[in-house]
């Protein structure tokens, strides 16, 4: 298959590696025949360090599918004591697995186009700290012809369950949602607000019986209309419901999982010490989780006091993390499987205000920073393809609440001031 050209984000972004060694904890490194042979050809074995330690393990269910092992802590079992990549080290770039090579960049294959991009599970990357991504377009395109990354076309993701339609209608109808995504006449709560009732009234709409181009001008009126039609959310700050708060603390605790300095055992303790949190959730009441002290000490009450609209400077890099997501079309595209375009778009909304009720964990007791929040971006980017976040039960709880709207009064809810009830 022909690969796609290639071509960077217009509102370009930066990175480069800052050694900080957040990749190399806890994330799955697959590694092709290719990757495995350079493995072995380096010989690691003989290393004092590795003579008696299992350097790949069975990865999926396939017995010829292996990915690099994990130490005890979920660290790489390449990390040295100070925090660099020993293959690195030894062999340079070109002697550690693809994925290793080419992380965080990532490819969005559109129709005629793949788009790269970069993932903000990278702190530097979430903070946009380096040179231009498009400098990188050399060395991708290098990757792209020995079959180290993919710019392959697929076809496009449902409209709805169950309604498939043509590439040129899809990207009509993500880069509509995209320009409400990037209006800067607005801050990032009313942009997600307005994305949620153009994904409603696209739901709403009977497009089965429309045909594609009707369906393209459907989507530029509403996206036209939604900033008029979406004001009464914030006049109203009508408060979410009970079961609300339950799915979004339960999707959070999952999310805050992932911190980049988060370490988990399979213990049995620490399944009791989930199955208490859980239960904690559904009460709303008691401790919040630390896991290993990343957090500091609070209760699920004390998060759900209003908080308030932050500083533009805080917001920032959640911004950012949103409109590189709407442009890229990443949300809609990467690791999302059966996932529709009204699905992927309220998943993406669901992402804000989780990440409020993490940075409100993450900084609690004091005013939240940057720092804060570059933290919780790389929580909400590692959860787009995670397993508990992605899958059935997750499209069924964005389902639920989008019941009456009650997604809309949870982003509005998360950063309001306590003037109204």
């Amino acid at each position: 298959m022909l690969s796609l050209p290639i071509v960077p984000l217009q509102s370009d972004e930066q990175w480069d590696c800052h050694q900080c060694g957040v990749c190399c904890h806890g994330s799955i490194v697959p590694l092709n025949l290719e990757d495995a042979q350079r493995l072995q050809s380096q010989q690691w074995a003989q290393e004092p360090e590795f003579e008696n330690t299992r350097l790949t393990v069975r990865h999926r269910a396939a017995a010829s599918s292996l990915r690099l092992a994990h130490r005890h802590d979920g660290a790489c079992v390449f990390l040295s004591d100070k925090g660099l990549c020993q293959i690195h080290s030894k062999f340079g770039l070109e002697g550690k697995p693809s994925v290793c090579q080419t992380f965080p960049l990532q490819l969005i294959s559109h129709e005629r186009h793949a788009v790269l991009t970069i993932r903000r599970a990278c702190p530097s990357a979430a903070a946009d700290l380096g040179e231009s991504v498009a400098k990188r377009l050399p060395m991708v395109k290098k990757l792209v012809r020995e079959g180290r990354l993919k710019a392959e076309a697929h076809a496009p993701p449902a409209l709805k369950k169950g309604e498939n339609r043509q590439w040129r209608t899809i990207h009509t109808i993500l880069e509509e949602g995209g320009q409400l995504l990037r209006d800067p006449r607005f801050p990032p709560v009313r942009r997600l607000v307005h994305l949620l009732q153009y994904a409603s009234h696209l739901e709403a709409a009977r497009t089965r019986r429309m045909e594609d181009g009707k369906i393209s001008e459907l989507a530029r009126t509403l996206r036209e209309l939604e900033p008029e039609e979406s004001k009464h959310f914030f006049t109203e700050q009508r408060s979410p419901k009970f079961y609300s708060r339950i799915l979004l603390r339960r999707s959070a605790v999952i999310c805050a999982r992932l911190h980049p300095e988060c370490r988990h055992s399979a213990s049995w303790k620490a399944r009791v010490e989930l199955a208490q949190i859980a239960w904690k959730v559904v009460r709303g009441k008691g401790s919040t989780p630390v896991f290993n002290d990343v957090f500091p000490k609070s209760t699920f009450e004390a998060l759900e006091k209003p908080a308030g609209v932050k500083t533009a400077e805080v917001y920032a890099p959640l911004t950012r993390f949103i409109e590189t997501n709407s442009e890229s079309y990443l949300y809609a595209l990467a690791n999302r499987g059966e996932w529709s375009v009204i699905e992927s778009m309220r998943g993406l909304a669901l992402l804000f205000p989780i990440g409020m009720w993490l940075l409100r964990l993450q900084s609690y007791g004091r005013e939240p920073g940057v720092e804060d929040m570059l933290k919780v971006v790389v929580m909400l980017d590692r959860s787009q393809g995670y397993g508990p976040l992605s899958g059935f039960a997750h499209r069924q709880l964005i389902a639920t609440l989008c019941f009456n709207e009650e997604l809309e009064r949870l982003v509005v809810w998360c950063v309001r001031d306590g003037s109204r009830a």
